[in-house]
């Protein structure tokens, strides 16, 4: 009897099993074998119900309130994001119980003129707050007297569909304010769960894309002329034009524009990498005279993920060589406005790099790269490869940054696992730092004005070797330093008052010796 009741007990899996019998049900759909009366009639009427639009009435619309923002951050409690956000929040957010369900994604921004008064930035803050909680919202969202910039997602609920909630969010917003009745909302449906935010993080900032440029250098009321996708497609196939890459080099590494080369043998247009670190590298990389000379007489064409970083490089390239120029033209809604027009890729080459749990998006995969390798990976499109072992690799993972200046770089899973095994650890460098001989790490200098101004780090003589002119990462190589200060300011100082290093972590007696002639190297 003890051994048949040890045969009806069901088999235990390992974490192995589970996580695939996971990954099977997510990959086919609803689970088949799901009882109906496990789920709420409210969720199969959420789940088959149409998706609404932005334009049409909504009959399932139920406005949100809008409180105050200073009410809100009481009733969440959100936490803030460390000391260079210290304004910054970070709400949690809910995961649907149910492995079946799927996830959505918005992508938008919009600048506002005139800007926004600091009432109306803090009153936006706190309705957003509440968007988030009542909504299941997660993501990421900068918001500045000049506009918003955000990715959300959601997740299927018993009460709504990720794809209606997201267009109930944009509603919310376009009530709030009449600049959002302008927006270009990019919806993304029918994603997997795992691409949902599991946190929804609020930054108020000053830019929506630090450029270090005021709004007299670049105006954007100079912008560029905005151009939909068919439009923008037919101009790459124009001889005497010039398409920029208004991104970072690593996002260009792996996807760009540059099909119309091979397609139109009459001429097509030139594309151009500026290859930059950050958005800072632009304003330089126009100022060289070989840029100016490349541009001048050609009609300029500027793309970037979703749009929002060629409003301000647009506006500045026409400030400073509009009249040089046959125009300035700019993607509208990015190349994810772009892919969603031309299912076929069109003149696009390789996958877009996006800034949300997807990573990377290729055109036969809109779910994108994110998450572990898995076996029977597509066929690398761009010609890029693992920055140690130099093998064809396409695919930023395990959050691996070049040592050099901090941007991600190519790192194949086999190079993941064995680099802290090689002696000598071999320099992570990027493509940019390895073309330029950067050799400095980025932990031994020290700079400012978010990674702009980069010079040698106070506590190095002098650096060996050549330094990369910006750093990507907010804080820098004293950044540590400042970390390190923290951690080890409430000990004492074993060489006390007459300690005369001028960097020394440890705490001293209030009478310590002022003198920095002899700076002595110790350890306590």
């Amino acid at each position: 009897m003890k051994l048949a009741d040890n045969n009806q007990r069901k088999k235990r899996i390992s974490r192995k099993e589970q996580k695939a019998r996971k990954k099977q049900r997510c990959q086919s759909g609803p689970d088949k074998t799901f009882s109906p009366s496990e789920h709420s009639a409210e969720s199969a009427t959420a789940v088959s119900s149409p998706v609404p639009s932005l334009e049409d009435p909504d009959d399932s619309y139920v406005p949100t309130p809008i409180p105050t923002y200073d009410q809100l951050r009481a009733q969440h409690k959100a936490k803030p994001l460390g000391k260079w956000f210290p304004k910054a929040m970070v709400l949690k957010s809910t995961l649907p119980e149910n492995l079946s369900s799927k996830a959505s994604l918005v992508l938008f921004y919009q600048y506002i003129n005139p800007a926004w008064p600091e009432s109306v930035v803090q009153t936006l803050m706190g309705f957003l707050c509440e968007l988030a909680q009542r909504r299941t919202l997660g993501g990421r969202i900068r918001v500045a007297p000049e506009g918003v910039n955000a990715t959300i997602s959601s997740v299927d609920t018993e009460n709504s569909t990720a794809a209606t909630t997201l267009r109930h969010f944009a509603r919310d917003l376009q009530r709030f304010h009449e600049g959002f009745l302008q927006t270009d909302f990019k919806f993304i449906d029918g994603l997997s769960t795992d691409r949902h935010f599991t946190n929804f993080k609020m930054f108020p900032v000053q830019e929506l894309v630090f450029y270090g440029l005021s709004s007299e250098q670049a105006p954007l009321s100079k912008g560029g002329v905005h151009l939909e996708p068919n439009e923008f497609h037919k101009r790459l196939e124009d001889e005497g034009t010039v398409v920029v890459d208004v991104r970072n080099h690593y996002e260009a590494l792996i996807g760009r524009f540059n099909g119309q080369e091979q397609q139109n043998e009459k001429g097509a247009a030139e594309y151009v990498d500026p290859m930059m670190r950050k958005s800072t590298d632009f304003s330089s990389w126009l100022e060289r005279p070989g840029t100016q000379e490349r541009l001048r007489g050609k009609q300029v064409l500027l793309y970037c993920t979703g749009g929002v970083r060629c409003e301000r490089a647009s506006a500045y390239l026409n400030q400073k060589m509009g009249s040089n120029l046959k125009g300035v033209y700019q993607l509208r809604g990015g190349i994810e406005r772009y892919l969603q027009a031309f299912p076929d890729g069109g003149h696009w080459r390789g996958k877009n790099f996006v800034f949300d749990k997807r990573e990377a998006v290729g055109v036969d995969n809109p779910d994108g790269d994110g998450g572990i390798v898995r076996k029977g990976m597509k066929p690398i499109q761009i010609e890029t490869q693992c920055c140690i072992c130099h093998k064809p690799w396409d695919r930023y993972i395990g959050k691996k940054k070049c040592e050099t200046c901090g941007v991600p770089v190519l790192m194949c899973d086999s190079c993941m696992s064995s680099i802290k095994k090689r002696n000598p650890k071999p320099l992570v460098r990027c493509p940019l730092c390895i073309e330029e001989n950067v050799t400095v790490r980025a932990e031994e200098v020290e700079y400012t004005n978010n990674g702009v101004n980069v010079t040698a780090s106070t506590n190095t003589s002098e650096a060996k070797g050549k330094m990369a002119p910006s750093i990507l990462k907010w804080g820098g190589g004293h950044a540590s330093q400042k970390k390190d200060k923290r951690r080890f300011q409430g000990k004492p100082c074993r060489f006390g008052a007459e300690c005369s290093r001028p960097d020394c972590f440890f705490a001293h007696p209030s009478e310590r010796c002022e003198s920095k002639s002899k700076l002595t190297l110790h350890k306590a």
